[in-house]
């Protein structure tokens, strides 16, 4: 997916900038979820997951469609 939307002439730096972005939201989500357990417990680090995902779910939907993708749809 991050190769379809990357531009031709910098491909290599936005798969570089998902890579760096990946593994700052993978440590951010460590600190949080073990911060957020020992503070509240099992119950509210679910609960803060069911967000994340929500939150994942109504961003993707911003996402804009590929023509390619408009194309194979309308054969």
């Amino acid at each position: 997916m991050i190769v379809s939307y990357a531009k031709e002439d910098g491909a290599s730096l936005d798969v570089g900038f998902y890579y760096m972005a990946n593994a700052m939201g993978r440590l951010i989500g460590t600190v949080l979820s073990g911060w957020v357990f020992q503070v509240a417990g099992l119950a509210a680090c679910l609960w803060i997951s069911v967000l994340f995902i929500a939150l994942a779910a109504l961003i993707s939907l911003g996402l804009p469609l590929h023509r390619s993708a408009v194309r194979t749809n309308l054969r």
